[in-house]
């Protein structure tokens, strides 16, 4: 709950002594208000606070006050309005401009006030919750390198506080892959920045090493602060899983299970863990955990349905597939995976369709069935099934000689899309990523339902922007 403020009433005409009775008055309204809300005595407490506003109609501090009081009632359009109020009567107040955008946050209109952490910083550079709260924005948004500046505010005052290091470390682990991708793609988009090769490949991702191992000193500094932090114990999991580290990783996620047994997340993660050791059981197990826990998890039928798959029980992996694509229905990857396990059964015009509709969605199902079955004949002898030839236009690229640059131009693709939609390149920056002009990237844009904004950024600067994650 925020601090309710006593604050001080308007004085006009002091010299007359009923208006000096009625400001007295006022402020004994607020304070008993104040004692009223920190009982928990709601109703009271908006008796006492609107009693003070009415002797005092300018009287900010009980207006904020009030907008406090129905926010913790989750009255939040009456919270928004008091504090609207507060700041009619007191511009430079600056909790009250905090408090309006986290309310809007909460009554689900997070794009009004936007600016109002920056301004309550602004105000008042000591708010430390204003850079909290305008870091976990940024962080949302993409803008890691403006999150973690402002992460390191908070860290500097209030060192000993476990929930901020997790904060940043999560800044940190997402920053890992837009750095890693700028890298791995300088020389392919034609630019001539100096990037410095920190990236490294694990599982379908490229993170940037650096990054993670950044961010994994602040998940273990807040462990080291809160030995109970679960989901600080999941975080790091996930960025040593990331570097390669599956033994490091299913250890944290046990830990986090251990503290946390309805942690569904943790079980999920701990299955791919396990999954990439080869530990086929193990993974199946932690999945159906998962799922047991939180039954509309699309990612977990995905993964539990390739295991499935994998075992050979094409059916029960096809009716995981099925779920997971009723919760979700433009999963491009369950579309090409269910595609695939039609192949084992023969079903040719479902899986083309699958397949096609995992395409159509922004998923490279070239470069996924390289990387799952190497080639056609592999797969044919894994499954002791003859494709058509239709089928395999699907998969593989016509001209076989072609078939890196084909892989290639689908991996630039998909990606262009995903870092664009992401807020995280421009579209100048996702066009060159894929090999064709601005212009064509714009008509692009509206085959896979995103819109375009502003198109005119200068490209080098940008990408000097990303790379270096010094957002302004």
């Amino acid at each position: 709950m925020q601090e309710l403020i006593q604050g001080s009433v308007d004085t006009y005409y002091n010299s007359d002594f009923a208006e000096v009775k009625r400001e007295d008055e006022a402020a004994r309204h607020n304070t008993q208000g104040i004692a009223y809300s920190k009982n928990g005595e709601y109703t009271r407490a908006i008796v006492a606070f609107g009693k003070a506003i009415k002797l005092d109609p300018h009287f900010a501090a009980a207006c904020y006050n009030l907008g406090l009081v129905y926010d913790n009632k989750g009255d939040y359009e009456k919270a928004v309005e008091n504090y609207c109020t507060a700041i009619k009567h007191n511009p430079k107040f600056a909790e009250a401009y905090n408090n309006r955008r986290n309310t809007h946050k909460k009554k689900g209109t997070p794009h009004k006030a936007y600016g109002d952490y920056s301004v309550a910083i602004r105000l008042d550079p000591q708010l430390t919750e204003a850079y909290y709260n305008r870091g976990t924005d940024s962080l949302k948004e993409g803008d890691y390198g403006r999150a973690i500046e402002d992460y390191d505010t908070v860290i500097e005052r209030h060192p000993k506080s476990s929930q901020f290091y997790n904060a940043r470390g999560v800044a940190y682990e997402k920053r890992s892959e837009i750095l890693a991708v700028l890298s791995h793609y300088k020389v392919a988009v034609g630019l001539e920045a100096k990037v410095p090769k920190v990236s490294i490949c694990y599982g379908e991702g490229h993170y940037s090493e650096a990054e993670l191992c950044t961010a994994i000193e602040d998940y273990s500094k807040a462990i080291a602060l809160k030995s109970d932090y679960a989901e600080a114990y999941f975080n790091r999991g996930r960025a040593y899983f990331k570097k390669g580290g599956s033994d490091s990783a299913i250890k944290d996620y046990s830990t986090a299970v251990a503290l946390k047994p309805d942690y569904a997340e943790a079980y999920l993660n701990r299955g791919v863990a396990y999954d990439k050791r080869g530990e086929r059981d193990a993974a199946l197990e932690n999945y159906k955990i998962a799922i047991s826990l939180v039954s509309d998890l699309p990612i977990a039928y995905s993964h539990r349905g390739a295991v499935y798959l994998w075992k050979g029980k094409v059916k029960s992996a096809i009716e995981d597939y099925n779920i997971g694509l009723s919760l979700d229905p433009d999963y491009a990857e369950v579309y090409y995976k269910r595609g695939i396990a039609w192949l084992y059964v023969k079903e040719w015009e479902k899986a083309k369709n699958d397949l096609i509709a995992a395409k159509d969605r922004g998923m490279a199902i070239m470069q996924a069935f390289h990387s799952d079955y190497r080639t056609v004949v592999a797969f044919e002898q894994k499954t002791s099934v003859c494709l058509p030839e239709d089928v395999v236009g699907l998969l593989i690229p016509e001209n076989p000689r072609k078939r890196l640059a084909e892989l290639e131009k689908e991996t630039r693709l998909a990606l262009a899309l995903k870092y664009y939609k992401s807020g995280a390149i421009s579209t100048g920056l996702a066009a060159q990523l894929i090999g064709i002009s601005r212009e064509a990237f714009w008509y692009l844009m509206g085959d896979y339902g995103l819109s375009l904004f502003e198109p005119t950024e200068d490209l080098l600067a940008e990408l000097e922007n990303a790379s270096k994650a010094n957002y302004q």
